[in-house]
């Protein structure tokens, strides 16, 4: 996948490893996530997104193309070869739903830094629209930001060929990590763009291969899987999302000017 990067950003991960997918998970009931994307660059599973319109997808920047690809050249808009699955369960075999969909556009955050992965969001502006259906649904974008422990499913497919769910609780940034918050967690990297979900005790997160997927809480797109730990699921390393609540009037005036 282009991989989730975590807190050794220096590395990208491929995704190789048994743990390189949600953890702590099980199987979604088919199609209960219809707004799931399956983004692939050739053949190959790369990222996941979420359509939040009939002709938009949202997911992580550094989906794009990996490692500081656009490290120093500050990208914008760069056009590549992402194609878009909706509509899809089981990635290795015809499911009789799935909808293919080219990108026309990817649209990286101007303020994107490769190397903190700050601003770590991307749109991708679909060839054709989506036939919205019953496996085929927007998300709502939410009207504000998250509570702390509020409970929210991540999803993705990470390496299995199903797509996993997880029932993960809002940690947010203040919220004590045995009398730290996130941005002691993670000094170097933490900002106020950035929301923590997992468990203290660790067993649960998301990882490599997840990235770009949705962080649902109360029926809205709340976060986007974005880093971690190198280690998935430690305790007192919760994952980090891209806080989609600071990006809603970017994503409508990016949707609205193009």
């Amino acid at each position: 996948s282009a991989p989730i990067s975590f807190v050794n950003l220096s590395a990208c991960l491929p995704v190789s490893s048994q743990n390189n997918r949600i953890v702590g998970g099980a199987p979604c009931i088919p199609h209960s996530m219809p707004w799931q994307a399956a983004l692939f660059m050739g053949s190959q599973l790369n990222c996941g997104g979420t359509l939040i319109d009939r002709n938009w997808v949202v997911t992580a920047a550094h989906c794009h193309c990996g490692c500081a690809c656009c490290e120093g050249r500050g990208c914008v808009i760069v056009r590549v070869s992402i194609s878009v699955r909706l509509g899809e369960h089981n990635i290795r075999h015809l499911d009789w739903t799935e909808q293919l969909r080219l990108s026309e556009k990817t649209i990286l955050h101007p303020g994107y830094n490769s190397a903190s992965k700050d601003n770590d969001i991307m749109l991708i502006k679909l060839l054709t629209p989506a036939n919205l259906n019953k496996n085929v649904q927007p998300l709502e974008l939410p009207t504000s930001c998250p509570s702390p422990k509020e409970e929210c499913v991540v999803s993705g497919w990470g390496t299995t060929k199903s797509p996993q769910c997880t029932v993960t609780p809002m940690l947010g940034g203040g919220l004590s990590f045995k009398g730290e918050g996130a941005s002691s967690i993670y000094p170097r990297y933490y900002t106020e763009n950035m929301l923590c979900a997992g468990v203290l005790e660790g067993g649960i997160d998301s990882c490599q291969g997840d990235s770009g997927g949705p962080l649902l809480c109360n029926g809205k797109l709340q976060g986007i899987v974005s880093w971690g730990t190198q280690t998935c699921a430690l305790p007192n390393k919760p994952g980090v999302y891209v806080a989609v609540c600071k990006y809603v009037d970017w994503i409508r005036e990016t949707i609205n000017n193009n």
